[in-house]
């Protein structure tokens, strides 16, 4: 039944959104949910330590930041075309898969790429995308130097260049020019403050490749099995109805493709796996929503979204506990 009010834009289905978020709201608050926040960071370092001293604080950012990007991305689907009816429901997943990860500096990276894919799908039937190409590679920069493993993410302009633009040589320097606008001001800063060796060897650090490392309890089990069920379900949908979508939502979900697989990638040279994994929701979520939406047996999806939302939240109680 809540599948079924998910899939419109009647209030009910804000209502059952906004609660659902609220209440793993309450969670972190009643379990106190530590941050994992680096302070070992050159640049953010005083700012992590804020966090990390006043947990309740971090908390309400963790609140507003889980509203603001599922909003964001729901209305991104929406606008570019990714889904031709108007729903809910990349927002509830949204805010259901990230309820399991703590605020970190992934958050602030996930964010950032929910602006880097909006601008890029704006660049369907653009001849001339330059500043949406900039803004990207500017994003995707000041991403890079939040978290240094967001830099393999710069090949999805490239991918987007191919989907939906014609190939020039000016599409390909551009984002270049962006990416390295934030990386001027953050060199300016260090050299400023004598800090250079320490900003350099902090960055050179990332760029060692080792195998994802996961500590799997029996909660972390039972999520991540029925979450990799509903995604190769997911996967096995799309391929059916692919062929009947518009032009604009195919291109959209080749560019949400092009996305998993440079998260993938990065998934290799992170040192903290576990909440490198939210960087994965923001296609997850649209993959997710398109099967629920398509699928016609009701007691199905109905029966598989309730035990998604109970393992969800015992996985995260586990955590926080």
């Amino acid at each position: 039944m809540l599948i079924k009010t998910l899939k419109t834009n009647r209030p009910a289905a804000y209502v059952s959104f906004f609660v659902t978020a609220f209440l793993f709201f309450l969670f972190d608050v009643v379990f106190e949910n530590p941050s994992p926040i680096g302070l070992e960071h050159p640049l953010f370092s005083s700012i992590a330590s804020f966090f990390v001293n006043y947990a309740i604080f971090s908390t309400i950012i963790l609140f507003v930041l889980s509203l603001l990007l599922a909003m964001g991305w729901n209305n991104a689907l929406s606008e570019r075309g990714v889904f031709k009816n108007i729903s809910i429901l990349p927002a509830f997943f949204l805010v259901v898969l990230t309820a399991v990860f703590p605020l970190s500096s992934f958050w602030l990276c996930a964010f950032i790429m929910l602006f880097v894919l909006n601008k890029l799908m704006l660049c369907f039937q653009i001849d001339r995308p330059y500043g949406l190409l900039y803004d990207s590679g500017f994003l995707i920069g000041l991403a890079t130097l939040i978290n240094p493993t967001c830099i393999f993410f710069f090949i999805l302009i490239y991918v987007s260049n191919i989907i939906y633009s014609a190939i020039s040589w000016r599409n390909f320097i551009i984002p270049i020019i962006g990416l390295f606008t934030p990386f001027l001001f953050a060199w300016s800063y260090a050299f400023y403050f004598d800090s250079l060796p320490t900003v350099s060897t902090y960055y050179v650090s990332f760029l060692q490749w080792s195998i994802p490392k996961f500590d799997f309890s029996f909660a972390l089990t039972l999520w991540s099995s029925l979450i990799l069920i509903v995604f190769f379900l997911s996967i096995k949908e799309l391929i059916q109805w692919l062929s009947m979508k518009s032009l604009r939502s195919r291109k959209g979900f080749f560019l949400l493709f092009a996305y998993c697989v440079c998260a993938f990638v990065g998934l290799f040279f992170t040192k903290d796996a576990w909440n490198y994994l939210l960087l994965f929701a923001l296609p997850f979520s649209a993959l997710t929503s398109n099967y629920f939406i398509f699928v016609e047996k009701r007691w199905w999806y109905e029966s598989l979204f309730i035990l998604i939302f109970i393992t969800t939240v015992y996985l995260q109680v586990s955590l926080l506990q």
